[in-house]
């Protein structure tokens, strides 16, 4: 099996990847090591979207459980012992450019002390702006806001409102329609550095495409391997 490795620190894994049996690539890999954290496994997929993910904490920063030691997880890659997950990814069209999120897009205002007011499906709000989550991703800023992750079609939640508002949960065909009506807003998404202005009375419409990131059983969000806080 051809694999590529992925993160800041993945070189100090390679000598491990290569006596565990697979092949070291620098291009068209079966699967790409992720060598550290969500933020790498987010710009692996960005990177080398479609190719099969396999995230691995960089054991610096992760004492890891018996089950997601390295040598046992590559042993068990190498096996074909690992379930290997689909995540669809959310859409967004803006200037005339199409934009693929794993994780969750992000709407908020410009400057922090002034909010924009904005519509969504119509309705008016004012506020610092939303956030528009997979599955994935509603255990990062979706949930530090709602306090609420899930585990199907995508959510909605409101970014510090003048009235709260509780989040919104969509079905796979599910749709939001965001319009700034007055204000300065920003679009970001996953760990992407790029950052899009939003102009006033501009529309742009969210949706879950076809495109899929594919993950084997991620040990990132194991309760029982313990992230080393520095």
């Amino acid at each position: 099996m051809k694999v590529l490795l992925f993160g800041q620190n993945a070189q100090n894994i390679k000598d491990l990847v290569e006596k565990s049996g697979l092949i070291i690539v620098d291009q068209s890999p079966d699967a790409v090591i992720s060598y550290g954290g969500d933020g790498t496994l987010l710009s692996a997929e960005r990177k080398y979207p479609g190719i099969p993910k396999l995230p691995i904490r960089d054991s610096q920063f992760c004492h890891k459980c018996l089950r997601h030691g390295d040598k046992k997880v590559l042993a068990d890659l190498l096996a074909g012992k690992l379930k290997l997950n689909e995540y669809k990814k959310l859409h967004v069209s803006l200037g005339g450019k199409d934009f693929y999120a794993l994780n969750d897009f992000v709407i908020r205002n410009q400057h922090p002390i002034h909010t924009i007011r904005f519509n969504v499906n119509g309705k008016f709000f004012i506020g610092d702006g939303i956030v528009i989550a997979t599955p994935f991703g509603s255990t990062g800023y979706f949930k530090s806001i709602t306090g609420e992750s899930f585990d199907e079609g995508f959510g909605l939640a409101f970014n510090n409102t003048t009235e709260k508002q509780n989040p919104v949960y969509f079905k796979k065909n599910g749709n939001v329609k965001f319009q700034l009506v007055r204000g300065k807003a920003n679009l970001s998404f996953d760990n992407n550095p790029d950052i899009f202005n939003i102009a006033e009375s501009t529309e742009v419409s969210f949706d879950l495409s076809d495109k899929v990131a594919k993950i084997y059983e991620s040990s990132l969000r194991c309760p029982n391997c313990q992230v080393i806080r520095g």
